[in-house]
């Protein structure tokens, strides 16, 4: 699957600069620091995912692309927060150094803030305002203290123990498979999806999410750094427990294909955009960066 052609196909990039670069920014201050991360280069995935989903049920709109832009700023304070000393500590982002190795790890948590907050911003010009309490839940639901940051915290205290497979999976499902189910339902939900199909879309995410870490940590073992855009070694380094890790990675390859199976059942029960998915799902599997 050809991500870039589908990313440029759907004016992701374009859509997303046009909402959200800052024009003008002098050089190492905060909206430079914004733009310097937020157009890094990267896959786009979410955008992606959001605007995808919400073609299963209707025509993306202005509304989709505010929902990408909110959805990529949360997104991206996550790995500036992710890469800092007192997490990660990596140096590498996006094929490029992290803020905190530029300038400093105060500027860093300041940039992280500034992109978190914008969203708000962001969302307030969402038009469909019938929708908008269900849409501001859903953010908070998987970006907050019970998804995304819930996960974060659980993989911190999970460094440097021996964790089992059920303890990996509910960090996985939380620190990563949020933030990819979160696109899949708020496209679903923008598109005019009813109940049914918005429960089948966020197991869908779930699958999703499982399969996408899963392949995140098995090319941190057999990756390689320049094409991924970040240190690889990096869960051994830190003393963090992987299913590859723990289980090996022809266990955590047949992982992959089991989930696959569940994902594709859902995949089938779409009313339109099933190749989409299909191919997508395969991409995940088969990436390489």
């Amino acid at each position: 699957m050809d991500i870039q052609k589908n990313i440029d196909s759907n004016k992701i990039e374009e859509n997303l600069r046009r909402i959200l670069y800052i024009e003008n920014a002098a050089e190492h201050s905060l909206e430079w620091a914004m733009n310097y991360i937020t157009f890094s280069p990267c896959k786009r995935v979410r955008p992606l995912l959001l605007i995808e989903a919400n073609k299963i049920f209707g025509t993306p709109d202005e509304d989709s692309h505010l929902l990408s832009a909110a959805l990529e700023l949360i997104h991206t304070y996550s790995l500036v927060h992710d890469d800092l000393p007192c997490m990660d500590d990596d140096d590498l982002r996006r094929g490029v150094p992290t803020i905190h190795t530029i300038k400093d790890e105060a500027f860093a948590v300041l940039t992280g803030d500034a992109l978190l907050t914008r969203a708000f911003g962001i969302l307030s010009r969402y038009s469909k305002i019938d929708k908008l309490p269900a849409v501001l839940k859903l953010f908070a639901d998987n970006a907050g203290y019970g998804g995304m940051i819930k996960g974060q915290v659980l993989d911190m205290e999970g460094e440097g123990k021996a964790l089992t497979p059920d303890q990996i999976n509910e960090i996985n499902v939380y620190k990563t498979g949020c933030l990819l189910t979160l696109p899949l339902v708020l496209g679903a939900l923008n598109g005019g999806a009813n109940k049914i199909y918005l429960d089948e879309v966020a197991m869908l995410g779930r699958y999703i999410g499982i399969i996408f870490q899963l392949q995140d940590d098995i090319l941190d073992i057999v990756g390689d750094t320049a094409a991924l855009g970040k240190n690889t070694g990096s869960d051994e380094r830190n003393g963090k427990s992987s299913i590859p890790l723990v289980l090996g990675l022809d266990a955590a390859r047949a992982i992959m294909e089991n989930t696959k199976e569940k994902a594709m059942r859902i995949v089938n029960f779409l009313p339109a955009n099933r190749d989409f998915f299909s191919n997508f799902i395969d991409f995940l599997i088969s990436r390489t960066k």
